[in-house]
């Protein structure tokens, strides 16, 4: 994480916080639907639920997704840099 922080930190210093918020979005979202839904945190179940059109397993799976690039993105920035 630390190696995530100081590459956002040295193209921008605001950059971390905007990678802190994608983060909590992509963990905090996820728990909090599963609660409210009370469904297990299970990534096969929310899964099946978004392909059939849940709007809040969807959002669960985008939030996932956007979190997931953004650490490759700025990993790779970070290797080629």
């Amino acid at each position: 994480m630390t190696h995530i922080f100081q590459v956002l930190y040295q193209v921008h210093p605001l950059l971390p916080l905007v990678y802190l918020a994608v983060l909590g979005n992509g963990l905090l979202g996820p728990a909090i639907y599963c609660a409210v839904r009370g469904i297990p945190y299970d990534i096969t179940q929310i899964w099946s639920l978004a392909k059939r059109g849940q709007t809040g397993a969807r959002y669960v799976v985008t939030s996932w997704a956007a979190f997931a690039v953004l650490t490759v993105l700025v990993l790779t920035f970070g290797a080629v840099r």
